[in-house]
């Protein structure tokens, strides 16, 4: 999966381990539960810097969005 930039196109940024933990969980979360869920993370945790893989201008977004999907497809 890649994303286009306004230079680029960039593959998926893996995050670290600490934060892998934080976005790995989320996901699997979400890929249950829906995109509903997402928002009542992202309304309660905005001011988390921990959650800004949820937001599209954060560099390990692509790779939430990866596991995500991931996620969905293994719930079904």
């Amino acid at each position: 999966m890649s994303l286009e930039t306004q230079t680029h196109t960039v593959g998926v940024i893996v995050p670290p381990p600490d934060v892998r933990v934080i976005v790995d969980k989320t996901a699997q979360f979400v890929g249950k539960n829906g995109p509903e869920f997402e928002q009542r993370i992202l309304a309660s945790e905005k001011n988390n810097v921990k959650f800004n893989f949820l937001t599209p201008g954060d560099p390990y977004h692509a790779y939430y969005r990866e596991k995500v999907d991931e996620a969905k497809a293994q719930a079904n």
